[in-house]
Protein backbone atom coordinates (compact mmCIF):
# COMPACT_ATOMS: atom_id res chain seq x y z
CA UNK A 1 0.00 0.00 0.00
CA UNK A 2 2.62 2.39 0.74
CA UNK A 3 4.11 1.79 -2.76
CA UNK A 4 0.34 2.89 -4.03
CA UNK A 5 0.26 5.70 -1.78
CA UNK A 6 4.02 7.04 -3.20
CA UNK A 7 2.78 6.43 -6.69
CA UNK A 8 -0.37 8.80 -5.96
CA UNK A 9 0.00 10.94 -3.11
CA UNK A 10 -3.64 12.23 -3.14
CA UNK A 11 -5.01 8.60 -3.11
CA UNK A 12 -6.38 8.93 -0.04
CA UNK A 13 -8.57 12.22 -0.71
CA UNK A 14 -9.48 11.05 -4.31
CA UNK A 15 -13.10 9.44 -5.02
CA UNK A 16 -14.08 7.00 -7.21
CA UNK A 17 -14.38 8.08 -10.51
CA UNK A 18 -17.06 5.35 -11.44
CA UNK A 19 -20.08 6.55 -9.77
CA UNK A 20 -21.18 9.31 -12.43
CA UNK A 21 -23.46 6.68 -13.99
CA UNK A 22 -25.72 6.04 -11.27
CA UNK A 23 -27.22 9.15 -11.41
CA UNK A 24 -29.46 8.20 -14.63
CA UNK A 25 -29.44 4.43 -13.43
CA UNK A 26 -31.08 5.90 -9.89
CA UNK A 27 -33.54 8.24 -12.12
CA UNK A 28 -34.71 5.69 -13.98
CA UNK A 29 -35.88 3.42 -11.45
CA UNK A 30 -37.53 6.02 -9.26
CA UNK A 31 -39.72 7.05 -12.11
CA UNK A 32 -40.30 3.14 -12.65
CA UNK A 33 -41.02 3.08 -9.11
CA UNK A 34 -43.21 6.44 -8.80
CA UNK A 35 -45.72 5.24 -12.47
CA UNK A 36 -46.17 1.74 -11.06
CA UNK A 37 -47.22 3.16 -7.34
CA UNK A 38 -49.65 5.62 -9.15
CA UNK A 39 -50.92 2.51 -11.25
CA UNK A 40 -51.83 0.52 -8.11
CA UNK A 41 -53.47 3.46 -6.45
CA UNK A 42 -55.43 4.22 -9.49
CA UNK A 43 -56.10 0.24 -10.30
CA UNK A 44 -56.49 -1.03 -6.62
CA UNK A 45 -58.52 2.17 -4.98
CA UNK A 46 -60.20 3.68 -7.89
CA UNK A 47 -64.77 2.55 -7.54
CA UNK A 48 -65.22 -0.12 -9.97
CA UNK A 49 -67.61 0.60 -12.97
CA UNK A 50 -70.76 -1.72 -11.74
CA UNK A 51 -70.97 0.12 -8.06
CA UNK A 52 -73.83 3.24 -9.48
CA UNK A 53 -73.53 6.33 -8.06
CA UNK A 54 -76.56 8.06 -6.19
CA UNK A 55 -76.60 10.60 -8.36
CA UNK A 56 -77.27 8.28 -11.79
CA UNK A 57 -79.75 6.02 -9.89
CA UNK A 58 -82.96 6.16 -12.32
CA UNK A 59 -85.87 7.65 -10.63
CA UNK A 60 -89.95 6.61 -11.56
CA UNK A 61 -91.07 10.12 -9.90
CA UNK A 62 -90.96 12.45 -12.52
CA UNK A 63 -88.73 15.67 -11.54
CA UNK A 64 -88.82 19.35 -13.09
CA UNK A 65 -90.79 21.00 -15.03
CA UNK A 66 -93.18 18.76 -17.84
CA UNK A 67 -91.85 18.37 -21.18
CA UNK A 68 -93.34 21.05 -24.02
CA UNK A 69 -93.96 18.77 -26.36
CA UNK A 70 -96.61 16.47 -25.29
CA UNK A 71 -99.16 14.80 -26.45
CA UNK A 72 -101.84 17.50 -24.95
CA UNK A 73 -99.73 20.39 -26.84
CA UNK A 74 -101.09 21.66 -30.13
CA UNK A 75 -99.53 24.21 -32.32
CA UNK A 76 -100.45 26.55 -34.61
CA UNK A 77 -98.57 28.37 -37.46
CA UNK A 78 -99.28 32.12 -38.20
CA UNK A 79 -98.40 33.07 -41.92
CA UNK A 80 -94.99 34.62 -43.39
CA UNK A 81 -94.29 37.78 -41.51
CA UNK A 82 -92.49 40.07 -44.05
CA UNK A 83 -91.91 43.37 -42.68
CA UNK A 84 -88.93 46.16 -43.83
CA UNK A 85 -87.24 48.17 -41.36
CA UNK A 86 -85.23 50.66 -41.76
CA UNK A 87 -84.96 53.62 -44.22
CA UNK A 88 -83.37 54.68 -47.64
CA UNK A 89 -79.82 53.13 -47.84
CA UNK A 90 -80.02 51.30 -44.32
CA UNK A 91 -83.80 49.60 -45.76
CA UNK A 92 -83.54 46.04 -44.67
CA UNK A 93 -86.09 43.32 -45.13
CA UNK A 94 -87.44 41.04 -42.49
CA UNK A 95 -88.93 37.91 -43.04
CA UNK A 96 -90.84 35.79 -39.60
CA UNK A 97 -92.50 32.58 -39.21
CA UNK A 98 -94.05 31.56 -35.90
CA UNK A 99 -95.72 28.83 -34.55
CA UNK A 100 -97.72 29.31 -31.24
CA UNK A 101 -98.07 26.51 -28.67
CA UNK A 102 -101.28 25.92 -27.30
CA UNK A 103 -103.08 23.30 -25.25
CA UNK A 104 -104.78 21.15 -28.03
CA UNK A 105 -107.96 21.86 -27.11
CA UNK A 106 -107.52 25.68 -27.25
CA UNK A 107 -106.27 25.15 -31.08
CA UNK A 108 -109.04 26.33 -32.63
CA UNK A 109 -109.41 29.69 -30.51
CA UNK A 110 -105.92 30.30 -30.95
CA UNK A 111 -106.83 29.96 -34.99
CA UNK A 112 -109.47 32.70 -34.78
CA UNK A 113 -107.24 34.81 -32.65
CA UNK A 114 -104.35 34.62 -35.63
CA UNK A 115 -105.00 38.33 -36.89
CA UNK A 116 -104.83 39.75 -33.69
CA UNK A 117 -101.68 37.81 -32.74
CA UNK A 118 -100.37 38.98 -36.45
CA UNK A 119 -100.70 42.65 -35.80
CA UNK A 120 -99.25 42.53 -31.85
CA UNK A 121 -95.98 40.52 -33.63
CA UNK A 122 -95.69 43.10 -36.68
CA UNK A 123 -96.32 46.31 -34.34
CA UNK A 124 -93.36 44.88 -32.17
CA UNK A 125 -91.24 44.01 -35.28
CA UNK A 126 -91.63 47.61 -36.95
CA UNK A 127 -90.73 49.10 -33.35
CA UNK A 128 -87.55 47.65 -33.71
CA UNK A 129 -84.27 49.01 -34.95
CA UNK A 130 -82.01 47.76 -37.58
CA UNK A 131 -78.59 47.68 -35.73
CA UNK A 132 -80.96 45.87 -33.07
CA UNK A 133 -81.76 42.97 -35.21
CA UNK A 134 -78.16 42.39 -35.28
CA UNK A 135 -76.86 42.22 -31.92
CA UNK A 136 -76.29 39.06 -30.36
CA UNK A 137 -79.14 38.60 -27.36
CA UNK A 138 -81.12 39.84 -29.64
CA UNK A 139 -82.78 36.43 -31.22
CA UNK A 140 -83.67 35.17 -27.17
CA UNK A 141 -84.96 38.72 -26.76
CA UNK A 142 -87.21 39.01 -29.81
CA UNK A 143 -88.71 34.56 -28.42
CA UNK A 144 -89.54 36.79 -25.14
CA UNK A 145 -91.20 39.74 -26.79
CA UNK A 146 -93.46 37.81 -28.92
CA UNK A 147 -94.35 35.22 -25.92
CA UNK A 148 -95.35 38.66 -23.92
CA UNK A 149 -97.23 39.33 -27.14
CA UNK A 150 -98.99 36.12 -27.61
CA UNK A 151 -99.80 35.95 -23.59
CA UNK A 152 -101.12 39.30 -24.21
CA UNK A 153 -103.58 38.87 -27.01
CA UNK A 154 -104.66 34.75 -25.92
CA UNK A 155 -104.08 34.77 -22.02
CA UNK A 156 -101.50 33.22 -20.15
CA UNK A 157 -103.70 29.67 -19.89
CA UNK A 158 -103.87 29.35 -24.30
CA UNK A 159 -100.41 30.83 -24.70
CA UNK A 160 -97.56 27.98 -24.11
CA UNK A 161 -94.86 29.78 -26.03
CA UNK A 162 -93.49 30.93 -29.31
CA UNK A 163 -91.53 29.05 -31.96
CA UNK A 164 -89.68 30.49 -34.24
CA UNK A 165 -89.29 28.53 -37.06
CA UNK A 166 -87.91 30.84 -39.69
CA UNK A 167 -86.00 34.21 -39.02
CA UNK A 168 -84.63 36.04 -42.22
CA UNK A 169 -83.19 39.21 -42.42
CA UNK A 170 -82.13 40.90 -45.71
Amino acid sequence: MAADNARNPNADDAAPADGGGNLLVNSAIIAVLCGAAAFGVVYFLAPSGQAESAACVASTEASGPPPLASADTGYVALEDMLITVGDGANARYVKVNAVIMTPAAEVEAVQAASPMLQDAFLTYLRAIDVSDFEAEAFYPDLKEQLSRRAELVLGAERARGVLITEFMLR
